[in-house]
């Protein structure tokens, strides 16, 4: 079987991005003939170095590229297309409209611009520091500032091509069954479950020292955007300002509107503003647990890296990783609107950090098959076995 994987990073190197990387990485480690497409650019080669070590065909960023008939015409060779979380709508629609019988979508998300209201309530144009970039890189600089300017109609628009995509593909496969409610109740489609793969390479990364020191803390990891309900964690730390401390990692920009409420729960806050591999790992190792309140996560990739730490965390409900971790043993599970429950369990794993490391422990029992190729290769087997 030849495979092309296809994903289209929208500015950003996230969790999407870092299962597709493992996926192609996995298949390639196990000979099998695969191709990656993708947009990275100099930034994303900056920010993940091992973005170095593999070779990728570049997906066009524009309608009018030339590239892009090329690019549909070469997909002819290929057994197998599959695009990974998310490409440009209209480029997907063209695959798709050809393609629909050998084509498949590996699914963390429903395309979250359009869906942005059902997936966390908020609208896409406050919660992304690049979709103006992305959507002009795409469209244009004239065609797409028209379509940000009348956003509510192109949404609209969106779902269209959206809708009519998804119903096209030949395969579903979702990362989760919290994703797969999603794929059903939006398109009416089944989808097979398999987890994503989690990398373990942070676990390897070299040990840098931090700056909290003076006593334990508490750690929080994203984008600073609303969704991510960060204020939440803030206020749940109150009762426990005088002996933990908060660190926030992430970017965005939401920044000083943490740093001002913290002052005003008088939480000690430590923010780290776009930390690389042995920084994320560093404090990973010395976080006593965390805290992630996301109004809406795809999977939850956060979670998942810091049970490989084997760091209990204080998970939201809205997740798809919470199916795989047990209530009260090796998370405790939070609706993220419930402030004082956020509190209270917090409060209970700083008042006992053996219990707290006990319940990292389980976490990592738990996820940490998912850092096996076997997990990547499940995904291979679904695209091979399937008529």
């Amino acid at each position: 079987m030849k495979l092309a994987i296809l994903i289209q990073a929208f500015g950003r190197f996230g969790g999407a991005e870092r299962a597709a990387l493992e996926h192609y990485t996995c298949f390639k480690a196990a000979g099998k003939d695969v191709d990656l497409f993708a947009d990275f650019t100099d930034k994303h080669v900056f920010a993940r170095e091992e973005l170095n070590n593999i070779t990728f065909k570049p997906l066009p960023r524009t309608l009018a590229d030339p590239d892009s008939i090329r690019l549909i015409q070469e997909f002819e060779e290929y057994d197998r297309i599959l695009i990974h979380h998310h490409v440009e709508p209209v480029l997907a629609y063209r695959i798709v409209n050809r393609f629909a019988s050998k084509t498949a979508w590996y699914s963390g998300s429903i395309f979250e611009p359009a869906y942005s209201d059902m997936l966390h309530g908020e609208d896409y144009r406050k919660v992304s520091l690049t979709f103006e970039s992305t959507t002009k890189s795409f469209y244009g600089k004239v065609l797409g500032s028209l379509g940000l300017a009348l956003f509510p109609f192109s949404k609209k628009v969106l779902r269209v091509i959206d809708y009519d995509t998804v119903t096209r593909y030949g395969k579903i496969i979702s990362n989760s069954e919290y994703q797969a409610r999603y794929i059903k109740s939006v398109y009416g489609r089944d989808s097979v479950i398999v987890y994503p793969p989690v990398e373990s390479g942070l676990l390897s990364a070299k040990t840098i020292p931090i700056d909290i020191v003076d006593q334990p803390f508490v750690m929080m990891v994203g984008a600073f955007v609303p969704y991510k309900n960060f204020q939440a964690g803030i206020r749940a730390m109150a009762p426990l300002k005088h002996s933990y401390s908060l660190a926030i990692v992430g970017s965005g920009l939401l920044k000083k509107q943490y740093e001002q409420l913290a002052r005003a729960m008088d939480v000690d806050l430590h923010i780290y503003y776009g930390a690389n591999d042995s920084m994320m790992h560093s404090l990973y190792t010395a976080a006593s647990f965390l805290i992630h309140p996301s109004l809406f996560e795809g999977f939850g990739f956060i979670p998942a890296e810091a049970a490989l730490h084997q760091k209990a965390t204080i998970l939201t409900t809205r997740s798809g990783v919470k199916e795989l971790l047990e209530d009260g043993r090796s998370s405790y599970f939070c609706d993220p609107t419930d402030v004082p429950l956020i509190s209270k369990r917090a409060t209970e794993l700083a008042e006992n950090p053996e219990a707290a490391r006990e319940m990292g422990r389980r976490a990592y029992d738990s996820i940490h098959s998912l850092s096996e190729p076997s997990q990547s290769m499940a995904v291979w087997e679904e695209l091979e076995n399937w008529t």
